[in-house]
């Protein structure tokens, strides 16, 4: 059986997306379906093994930079509901479908998301993108999503390192919030204990499926568990993200390659609140009792390419007190263990740096 029940219909298996993505249409009853991809759904073949089980009537693709540009998503919207769009199908990176959940939620509510995702970032599951919406659309689950491992071998080195690591700190973050979800806190130290044991390898042997499998594995975790919060580590993220962009309109961004930097100011300024929960993450991390996590996580980073300081942002002093500021009002910082001030934040950017 491919078929998971938890939150909502989630199939995991190999070619899942030809085995199962045909008979769910038809249970949903699409017929006219807008697919929304980005360079990550596109790579590889993963696109065209999408569109040979797609009905026929597919609206015309739309890609994730044609609908972050100003008015674009309006336009979009425009076009599901003129068209006669049925489902909205997210397929690609973490951007990609975040922007299908949206649209789907703007649209029409009872208009069905699917997403597939094509790397390792955290599966379709958690708050979407700050940048993109707030309110309800924020947290709307999907109708469907599948996780076909097959899919992420197009990935390259980079993308499967900075995703990687995001569904990795997804997952500890998850652990370490204040909220209380004891399922949650297991999905997420399952999720670690995977990623650390698989994301090096899924680096180096981009067509080893084993390790593609139990990062994709890791991915879901981290969606499943983010139901829980994030923290510190995704509220900086979020902000360099978008001071990154400028505005609305910028380009795509993959925060897991700045994690690798974020991750010591913030357990450290983390460590006075998450002192008892360190043993548990540090058998999730297969580490010596007593182990430094954040000289493990810092090491595992670079090992797999990831950069150890942010210096290559090239933030001056009005870039930081944005971010900083945009950091301490985010929804990550609400379930950080600490709640940080934008001084905190400030603080923690320059150690970074």
């Amino acid at each position: 059986m491919s078929l998971i029940g938890y939150v909502t219909r989630i199939h995991f298996a190999d070619h899942v997306l030809e085995d199962a993505l045909p008979e769910e249409l038809r249970t949903l009853g699409v017929q006219r379906p807008l697919v929304v991809t980005d360079a990550a759904g596109e790579a590889d073949d993963g696109f065209e093994r999408l569109a040979d089980v797609l009905p026929k009537r597919i609206v015309p693709l739309r890609r994730v930079e044609a609908v972050l540009e100003k008015g674009g998503r309006d336009a979009v919207l425009a076009e599901v509901v003129d068209s006669g769009a049925d489902a909205v199908i997210g397929m690609g990176g973490a951007l990609a479908l975040d922007v299908a959940r949206v649209i789907g939620r703007a649209a029409l509510t009872t208009v069905p998301i699917i997403v597939l995702p094509t790397t390792t970032a955290s599966v379709g599951l958690g708050p979407v993108d700050e940048c993109l919406a707030t309110g309800a659309a924020a947290t709307f689950v999907p109708a469907l999503i599948l996780c076909d491992p097959t899919l992420t071998l197009g990935a390259d080195a980079a993308v499967t390192a900075a995703d990687g690591m995001d569904a990795l700190i997804h997952c500890l973050e998850a652990y370490l919030s204040t909220a209380w979800n004891p399922p949650a806190d297991g999905i997420a130290l399952e999720g670690v204990r995977r990623a650390a044991a698989h994301l090096e390898r899924a680096v180096q042997d981009g067509s080893d499926l084993a390790a593609r499998r139990e990062m994709l594995a890791a991915a879901l975790n981290a969606g499943l568990a983010a139901a829980k919060g994030l923290g510190g580590v995704h509220a900086l993220a979020h902000a360099l993200e978008a001071e990154a962009r400028g505005t609305r309109a910028g380009r795509p961004f993959r925060h897991g390659r700045l994690h690798a930097a974020l991750v010591p100011p913030v357990m450290a300024f983390n460590a006075p609140a998450v002192a008892d929960r360190l043993p548990a993450l540090r058998a999730a991390l297969n580490l010596a009792p007593g182990a430094d996590v954040t000289l493990a996580l810092g090491a595992l980073g670079h090992r797999v390419g990831l950069p150890g300081r942010l210096s290559d942002l090239r933030l001056d002093a009005p870039a930081l007190a944005r971010v900083a500021v945009r950091a301490a009002e985010g929804g990550a910082n609400r379930t950080n263990p600490r709640l940080a001030t934008a001084a905190d934040y400030r603080l923690m950017l320059e150690a970074a740096l």
